[in-house]
């Protein structure tokens, strides 16, 4: 008599679903790493590739809990907050003084920001450890690919523009990616691999010479560091910050244009700038100049080229009060959050998201579309690793386990 098969048949319409979640998984974490590295619109193109796949993949694998998951997250405050902070980015539209240019650059970004939520919502409910690791692979590659290719670009030569040079932009994309490679390795305790790896990402953000990465690292493993065993007291504590920081920026800027001089210091050029915007704004600073008018208004020469170019003063100028309101709820939330993952898990998500608000404070990458897209691609890692399955190692089931259980009936 022929021996069947213990393994039941699987559905082949799951099959074909795992499959294409799989693709899309490396597709986003492989190769959206590498790529950029030499060609910086590829990662225009792989965003939405990946998410039409996991959309391809849901489509053939439907679960009827996913809509109920789904209904019940956009009904959380976070995503209620960011939600209205969306809207009023779009009503701002029409007060905005620079016609169409911004309307286009809206289109865009929000069309950035649905693929991400596709993606994060249509991620499998559980990620296997052979789609987790693909993450921390990923970001292994690319470090080595940045490395690489810094080395031979002349590493002496002086630094280009942040907007045309894909070393430096793959560098504070690599500064992103690496906190949730390093919480998926860390919840398989593999702890000399994230070693290794972060000691090539530092080093190849070095040599990119990515502007506000390495600082923003160090901010990153300070995080890191204090938020072992303590991580919700620590992302209360951080939820605070960010909010504070987004919120009493302008107070500082205010101070600034009288407490500094004529001629300060090159560094505190900018600030001094946004003090005296402030200062002449008046009632204009609550409802701000409309989306896309700092970034239209440097580029036109209406606003001085000093002024700053960090996502702050952005939000505070085109959004003004309301929009800074919604921005520190966000940042506050997405904390909060992280914070309440897993114990192994959470430091590394508290040190990923201090590492992203790090950057977009410091500029220029947060007026950038292409820095919205690296953004998204951290998120969309984030929620891959808290979708993570945490057992370490396979239950031990006994050979005669199944004999003893027909047996015995």
């Amino acid at each position: 008599m022929p021996n069947l098969s213990r393994r039941t048949i699987d559905d082949p319409a799951t099959e074909a679903a795992r499959l294409l979640a799989r693709l899309s998984i490396m597709l986003l974490f492989i190769i959206s790493q590498v790529a950029p590295i030499l060609a910086r619109q590829t990662i225009y193109i792989l965003l939405p590739i990946g998410a039409a796949l996991l959309l391809l993949s849901a489509s053939l694998a439907p679960d009827s809990r996913r809509l109920g998951q789904i209904i019940a997250l956009a009904l959380k405050p976070t995503t209620l907050a960011a939600l209205f902070f969306v809207g009023w980015t779009g009503l701002s539209l029409a007060w905005t003084p620079f016609g169409s240019g911004p309307a286009e650059r809206f289109g865009k970004s929000a069309a950035t920001l649905a693929l991400v939520a596709a993606a994060c919502a249509l991620l499998p409910a559980r990620t296997k450890t052979s789609n987790l690791n693909l993450l921390p692979i990923g970001t292994a590659a690319a470090a080595g690919a940045l490395l690489a290719v810094a080395l031979l670009a002349h590493p002496l030569a002086p630094p280009a523009d942040l907007d045309s040079d894909p070393l430096q932009r793959a560098g504070l994309g690599l500064a992103l990616v690496l906190w949730p490679a390093l919480g998926a390795l860390a919840l398989r305790g593999r702890w000399i691999s994230a070693g290794v790896v972060a000691a090539a990402a530092v080093a190849a953000c070095a040599l990119a010479r990515s502007p506000a990465a390495l600082p923003a690292l160090i901010v990153g493993a300070l995080v890191l560091a204090l938020s072992f065993g303590k991580a919700r007291r620590v992302s209360r504590l951080l939820a605070l910050l960010a909010a504070t920081a987004i919120l009493v920026a302008p107070l500082a800027a205010i101070l600034s244009a009288y407490a500094l001089p004529e001629h300060p210091p090159a560094a505190l050029e900018p600030l001094l700038v946004w003090g005296h915007i402030l200062i002449g704004d008046g009632p204009r600073a609550l409802l701000g100049h409309g989306f896309g008018a700092a970034i239209y208004g440097v580029l036109g020469h209406y606003l001085d080229q000093e002024t700053p170019r960090s996502l702050v003063f952005q939000v505070w100028f085109d959004l003004g009060a309301i929009g800074a309101l919604a921005l520190a709820a966000v940042a506050a939330r997405a904390f909060i959050i992280a914070g309440r993952t897993r114990p192994v898990l959470a430091p590394f998500l508290l040190a990923g998201l201090a590492t992203g608000l790090a950057i977009s404070m410091l500029g220029p990458a947060g007026e950038q579309l292409w820095w919205l897209t690296l953004a998204g691609l951290d998120a969309i890692a984030f929620a891959l690793v808290m979708k993570g399955q945490f057992r370490n190692r396979r239950p031990y089931v006994q050979p005669n386990w199944a004999v003893g259980r027909i047996v015995g009936r």
